[in-house]
């Protein structure tokens, strides 16, 4: 059904938080019938995440390279997804130059040494508002496409995966608070050719938008942006291609291309 679309963000056992094996992420994408996937598993530098360690570039790429000689019908390439810290980046960058992937994901999830999940239920147990405590996040969102690492940037507006307010926090929420940040980080991509990735994980627990939402999405087209690509953000194998009709249409409604990043 999905043939000329790509998910470009996929995880499997490789990645902390998942235990999809590859041939069942290919099963999964034959089902839902996209072309292809990315493999991007969690690659962690901080020491205080609980990922930490748990990466093995070596064996990730070897599976990669067995399941994608059996699977002619569909394009499977390896990739990473990257928590970025500004504090991690001579690692990083080490990283990086010492090994070879197809597609890089620069995604946030922390403020400062805090994972995204935790900092939000503290802060929201603790009564601050999200509008006050999250330009932090948004600047890292930054740091990360100013960098020039990567070649997309991860689940933008990420933050409201956590929050007990929960749908309420749409696109049009993130621009009215931290519209500054945002558009920095919407002109960086277009600057330095990073991807905006639209990110479908979200319909999953009970957004009606993507992230970024569409408001967002809508700043970016105005800003000169034309292409994202498209992922689900998948940690099992019913997650590939999570809401790719809707989500597709909506794209092309107002006036963006859904790309394929990687050939």
């Amino acid at each position: 059904m999905y043939e000329a679309f790509f998910d470009h963000h996929v995880h499997s056992r490789f990645s902390w938080d998942s235990d999809s094996s590859l041939e069942e992420l290919v099963a999964a994408s034959r089902r839902v019938g996209v072309g292809g996937f990315v493999l991007t598993d969690h690659v962690e530098f901080d020491p205080l995440d609980p990922g930490f360690g748990e990466y093995d570039y070596d064996s990730a790429r070897a599976a990669w390279d067995e399941i994608q000689s059996l699977t002619p019908d569909l394009k499977i390439r390896f990739g990473a997804e990257l928590s970025h810290q500004q504090r991690r980046l001579p690692e990083i960058r080490e990283f990086l130059h010492a090994r070879r992937y197809h597609w890089v994901i620069g995604a946030v999830h922390h403020v400062g040494r805090e994972e995204i999940s935790n900092y939000v239920a503290r802060v929201e147990g603790e009564g601050i508002p999200l509008e006050e405590c999250l330009g932090g996040y948004f600047k890292a969102c930054l740091q990360g496409v100013e960098s020039n690492l990567y070649d997309c940037l991860g689940h933008l507006d990420f933050p409201k995966r956590y929050s007990r307010r929960g749908p309420d926090l749409t696109g049009e929420f993130w621009l009215r608070h931290y519209g500054k940040e945002i558009r920095s980080a919407l002109s960086a991509c277009l600057d330095f050719g990073v991807f905006l990735e639209v990110n479908t994980g979200s319909y999953r627990v009970g957004f009606n938008e993507p992230y970024p939402g569409w408001a967002i999405l809508d700043l970016y087209h105005r800003l000169g942006g034309s292409e994202v690509v498209l992922s689900s953000d998948a940690h099992r194998p019913e997650d590939v291609g999570t809401a790719y009709g809707a989500v597709i249409r909506e794209l092309v409604r107002r006036g963006l291309s859904v790309r394929n990043g990687v050939a």
